[in-house]
């Protein structure tokens, strides 16, 4: 029976310490789960990478074949030639447009973030004149009780006797009065110089967008450059043909036998050396902005690309029209 007892007692102590573990073997076992299922999810997306990549690498390796077969072929590969100085003007285009609407956006931020500043600057110089005007009489009050407190403790120090006794009772009291009044004062100066010094310490907060109007401008600017593009590269009709050589493959470009094809890539690049010797190519866009936005039309109050122009979107100005 001693036994038993002691069997008894010695399970009862171990019967906590054995629940404590068992409940930690189970939260370890659900993490484990957990990172488990964590893992496999990663091990999914890094496959459905791999396989992206893998077609892509492929589909690479098959143009790359292609345009070596195309190159083995000396017409062919004037063809291509032509095919990408082509499509090289699409690019140099759409690279205008994006460079102007960076630098015509950089500009505006600055201009707003000025006109910002400059407004912040005044409403912090009218609240800080206000401040002002508080302290003005503030401070000649302060003054004011400095004085007069003076005056009465100089008489306070004359009424030795005894027989000024009533007469020390009432400058005692003016000067407990003139005491709690000029720490009133004190305690509004202080806090009028307190919002000084924090009005003072005010940053102006500059915009993180551009407003509509800002928008627009910038727009009408990338819009009056994509059709005076359009103007001068429609000489030789290279506009037409890199525009379709930007909707087209490599393998299907025909531009004619090897000559003609010599022919057509001296005008592409004529044409490109006239536009980028064009000095007045930035004052034709700049009326030419001006003219649309008398034009233009917009369904919205806030909306910043125009409804009635772009029709056929030369040069891809909606990849950096700001919206």
């Amino acid at each position: 029976m001693v036994v038993l007892a002691r069997a008894q007692q010695f399970l009862a102590r171990r019967k906590p310490v054995d629940d404590d573990r068992l409940l930690r073997l189970f939260w370890n076992r659900a993490e484990l789960k957990r990172e488990f299922a964590k893992l496999q999810r990663e091990r999914e997306r890094l496959g459905d990478q791999l396989r992206q990549q893998e077609g892509s690498v492929l589909r690479g390796q098959q143009r790359l074949e292609q345009l070596e077969g195309l190159l083995a072929d000396p017409e062919r590969a004037a063809n291509a030639a032509v095919f990408f100085q082509l499509r090289g003007i699409w690019a140099y285009g759409r690279r205008r447009l994006a460079r102007l609407a960076r630098d015509l956006t950089t500009r505006q931020q600055e201009r707003e973030g000025q006109r910002e500043a400059a407004r912040f600057e005044k409403h912090r110089q009218a609240a800080l004149a206000a401040i002002g005007q508080r302290l003005v009489p503030l401070e000649e009050r302060r003054a004011m009780l400095r004085n007069e407190l003076v005056a009465v403790r100089a008489q306070l120090f004359e009424q030795t006797g005894f027989w000024h006794y009533f007469t020390r009772r009432r400058l005692q009291t003016e000067q407990d009065a003139l005491v709690a009044a000029q720490d009133s004062v004190n305690e509004q100066i202080e806090r009028y110089e307190r919002a000084r010094q924090d009005k003072i310490r005010e940053k102006a907060s500059l915009p993180d967008d551009l407003g509509v109007e800002a928008k627009r401008l910038v727009n009408l600017s990338v819009i009056a450059l994509s059709q005076e593009l359009f103007l001068v590269f429609s000489e030789h009709d290279v506009v037409m043909q890199a525009r379709d050589a930007s909707l087209r493959q490599v393998n299907q470009a025909s531009y004619g036998s090897l000559q003609a094809c010599r022919d057509l890539s001296q005008r592409i690049e004529s044409v490109l050396r006239k536009v980028e010797a064009m000095d007045e190519l930035a004052s034709r866009v700049r009326r030419r902005a001006e003219a649309l936005r008398e034009t233009v039309t917009y369904r919205r109050d806030t909306d910043t690309v125009p409804v009635n122009v772009l029709a056929d979107e030369y040069w891809d100005p909606y990849s950096v029209l700001l919206s």
